[in-house]
């Protein structure tokens, strides 16, 4: 048993505060984060825990788990940690109450129990789709805050609780007796059981469908579905009755709805929901507006349930009544539907590039943008609607950022590009009416102004590092990933923005941070997203995102995560800015890759072109075969791995991954996968692939093979660190980091002691992989210049300046800092190039493959989008 712990007791950087409860599954407390200054729980488990390895890992593996979910509905787990023996798990500190409290207390009212059930079922969801199973969903483990939130709590713990009948073998009469007459055992849970559970079978996500079938029909009866006076009977009752008609309960209920509760509780698993999204959309269904009144589905149900009731000719007679208004509101609701306006569409833009930004102006009727036209360096235009020309504001390499409501731009200065749609520069800001920029911040990516005009939101590149700042100074978040496009509610009480985990890579979800610095996601992740706005009632936050399945469409979530499809069209879409009135600024775009590979001893260039989205990742050294990166639609959020030749025939899928390298020998190819998180190798040939122990990493951002083809280089972070540099043999051992955290790398020389890499400054630099050696400034290497590989005699670096069309490549002399120009590359086209492109070349410099970006846009201005 474990010693309660008393007030001010510390757990690493945890200061217990007071108790909060305890179960059978350890102590709850209230404690204070030190490191970020919050209120936080800590549910500290039995010390026999850690006697049991098998079980420890279990209970760590699930723990991360649960911590990648990141859902409105999931209690959010912060760490894991060890205190005198006994693990403890730090989550979110929640203020409500359980939904066993709720329904003991009672009964809760129709709207709110269709509420709470698809906020339950929008956090199994998430869950199930990353494959994680609760198993022991019952009122005890749902938690309802003041603000009527759902709450999921326990997930994967409840796989780590003492051995009951679920895990009992099928056929073991003498356990399951045991099981069954053991009065330690609590009924609550077994009440909940699906049939699976109960005979012991193997289980899946539709196991917590009928948890939460039960759970619902509690909720609208408030009785147990299966409720007996021994273990035993309740079991026996969940393998062979029905409980009971809700009607019994509640004659007013819909039919509907009954028949939900009634799927969820079918006895086999396969005549159930067979998933929760399934589910969910059956449950939206009920709150849904059936006819032009706006009244949902139960509300209907209850008013018409009386007449029900009658009997004779008064009944017969006020049912035909009921049957022909019904059919006359049908007609006149289609007819209303046939006149209801769709959305209006007007084209602004008319030339071939790139919009970077776009706004409303105050009056509402003008608009700002940025946009790189023809090959054109960035400017800032305007246009009205009904026009079809645009006026250039005469500034030329500057990007509108916000215009604030007094009419001032926050514009950004000396662009430099980071990564993906990102750019860090100086922040000024101008009158729209025009003037010269006043320079007011450095490091500066992103802004947004306050709703009165006076203070500005804004994302700073430092230290290698993305933080938001409200007002300039305030910290309210900080990431190793990235943040885009922060907007300021409407009240000015929350910025939205999209959080990515990973740095320049554009999966992430949409956040909404107060200004105390609390985050909360208010969506999944999406494979890629570009573009917030907030409604201009402030009650929904609107953004641009794709699956990976399916193109990049318009999406509104409300700030307890729901979320629902605004629009799809048959192309992708990136929502720029709101109106007050509810108009929509959003672009069209087409984006495409231009491959383009010169194999060694070949005088002219072949177009390697492959899919739509995607990119080269490496070159072999003989310069014939080249890795794809796909990431378009169908890619999956793995992404996708292609294998292809400089001779131009069509590459082949080797799986999913990202960030591929190919082994020395080319028999191999080295990955990164994010769900499940881990290092793969794929044979390029025949073969099975294989994965790699991650054991304390909990990010990888890149990797590449070591020259002598048995170890990787990898760049990531273990929990509690800042990103380094690691390097892992492939047959055994764990990572070995091979430079101090910040230091970032993966560029190894040819005869492997070297390596290059980039400190928090994003400075780059030599760094010894052994010994003693300190680390050596590369000469003559301007700011500008990315290196693309070490030459292979190991005397020089490749390099080019971002930025810069046509491409120059020179061979930078490691001893003498002399620059010789080793190959020009100029895209025949220039319209939509926003980003440096990627380049691989050979060790002798010959070969060589870029892939080059183009974004095509056109700019609308949409009325009518609800």
């Amino acid at each position: 048993m474990n010693k309660e712990l008393e007030a001010n007791t510390t757990l690493s950087h945890y200061r217990i505060v007071s108790k909060i409860g305890a179960g059978g599954m350890g102590e709850v407390y209230r404690a204070h984060d030190s490191r970020l200054d919050r209120e936080v729980a800590i549910k500290v488990l039995p010390a026999d825990f850690a006697a049991d390895k098998d079980r420890l890992q279990r209970f760590e593996q699930e723990a991360k788990a649960t911590s990648a979910l990141n859902h409105p509905n999931i209690l959010t787990v912060y760490d894991i940690g060890e205190h005198e023996g006994s693990p403890f798990i730090v989550a979110e500190l929640l203020d409500g109450e359980e939904l066993r409290e709720l329904l003991d207390e009672m009964p809760i009212p129709m709207r709110k129990t269709i509420d709470y059930a698809q906020q339950i079922v929008s956090g199994l969801s998430a869950a199930h789709e990353k494959g994680i199973v609760h198993r022991d969903l019952k009122p005890e483990n749902l938690f309802i805050t003041k603000d009527d939130r759902v709450k999921i709590l326990d997930f994967g713990i409840a796989k780590l609780s003492e051995p009951r009948p679920v895990g009992v073998a099928t056929g073991s009469e003498d356990a399951t007796r045991k099981a069954l007459t053991n009065p330690g055992l609590v009924m609550g849970t077994v009440g909940y059981m699906s049939p699976e559970q109960v005979r012991g079978q193997t289980t899946d996500h539709r196991s917590d469908i009928f948890s939460f079938g039960a759970i619902l029909h509690e909720m609208i009866t408030g009785r147990r579905a299966f409720q007996h006076e021994t273990m035993a009977e309740t079991m026996s009752a969940i393998l062979k009755e029905e409980p009971k008609e809700l009607t019994e309960s509640n004659p007013n209920i819909s039919p509907s709805l009954e028949r939900i509760v009634r799927r969820c509780l079918e006895k086999k698993a396969e005549r159930r929901f067979q998933s929760t999204s399934d589910l969910g959309f059956a449950l939206e269904s009920l709150s849904a507006p059936t006819s032009s009144s706006g009244r949902s589905m139960p509300e209907v149900a209850t008013e018409l349930e009386p007449a029900r009731r009658m009997r004779g000719p008064l009944h017969y007679g006020l049912g035909m009544l009921l049957l022909v208004a019904g059919a006359v509101a049908g007609i006149l609701s289609y007819s209303y539907m046939r006149r209801s306006p769709m959305p209006s569409y007007e084209q602004l833009t008319f030339r071939r590039g790139f919009v970077n930004h776009a706004r409303f102006a105050p009056d509402g009727q003008t608009l700002v943008y940025s946009a790189a036209w023809n090959g054109n360096p960035l400017e800032i235009f305007s246009t009205r609607s009904g026009q079809n020309e645009s006026r250039s504001l005469g500034l030329s390499d500057v990007d509108v950022l916000a215009i604030s409501s007094t009419g001032e731009m926050a514009v950004l200065l000396k662009r430099r590009f980071l990564g993906q749609m990102s750019y860090r520069g100086t922040l000024a800001r101008m009158p729209m009416i025009g003037g010269t920029p006043r320079e007011i911040l450095e490091d500066v990516v992103e802004a947004d102004w306050s709703p009165d005009g006076k203070d500005l939101a804004v994302v700073r590149y430092v230290d290698g590092r993305n933080r938001l700042e409200y007002p300039i100074g305030k910290v309210l978040y900080e990431t190793a990933g990235y943040i885009s496009y922060p907007r300021i509610s409407p009240k000015g009480d929350r910025i939205a923005f999209m959080d990515h985990e990973i740095q320049w890579d554009n999966r992430g979800r949409v956040a909404v941070l107060d200004l105390a610095g609390n985050k909360t996601f208010i969506s999944e992740e999406f494979s890629g997203e570009e573009g917030v706005a907030w409604s201009p009632a402030g009650n929904e936050v609107w953004f641009t995102a794709g699956t990976g399945s399916d193109s990049n469409n318009l999406y509104a979530s409300t700030l307890s995560g729901q979320v629902r499809l605004v629009l799809r069209v048959p192309a992708d879409l990136w929502l720029h800015d709101i109106s007050r009135d509810g108009r929509v600024l959003l672009t069209r775009y087409k984006n495409t890759n231009d491959a383009i590979g010169l194999a060694p001893g070949e005088t002219r260039e072949r177009d390697l072109s492959w899919l739509d989205f995607g990119t080269f990742v490496d070159l072999s050294d003989d310069g014939k075969n080249f890795l794809f990166e796909y990431w378009g639609q169908g890619s999956g959020t793995n992404y996708a791995v292609y294998l292809g030749k400089t001779d131009g025939s069509p590459p082949v899928r080797l799986g999913e991954g990202a960030s591929g390298h190919l082994s020395p020998d080319g028999k191999w190819v080295v990955a990164i996968r994010n769900e499940p998180l881990e290092i793969i190798l794929l044979p390029t040939g025949a073969g099975e692939l294989r994965r790699l122990d991650k054991h304390r990493i909990e990010r990888y951002n890149s990797v590449v093979w070591f020259p002598d083809g048995k170890q990787i280089v990898f760049t990531g972070r273990e929990a509690g660190h800042a990103d380094r540099s690691y390097i892992q043999a492939i047959d055994a051992g764990e990572p070995r980091p091979i430079t101090t955290e910040g230091v970032t790398g993966t560029i190894v020389s040819p005869d492997g002691r070297y390596l290059i890499a980039y400190d928090s400054q994003g400075k780059a630099g030599i760094y010894p992989i052994e010994g003693d050696e300190k680390p050596r400034p590369i000469p003559a290497l301007d700011d500008k210049d990315k290196i693309v590989r070490w030459s292979g005699d190991g005397h020089s670096l490749f390099v080019f300046p971002r930025g810069e069309l046509p491409v120059k490549v020179s061979r930078l002399d490691l001893v003498t800092g002399r620059k010789e120009l080793a190959k020009e590359i100029s895209p025949y086209d220039r319209a939509g190039i926003s980003q440096p492109p990627s380049i691989y070349l050979t060790p002798d410099g010959k070969g060589y493959v870029y892939r080059v970006s183009r974004y095509l846009m056109d700019l609308y201005l949409v009325d009518g989008l609800k």
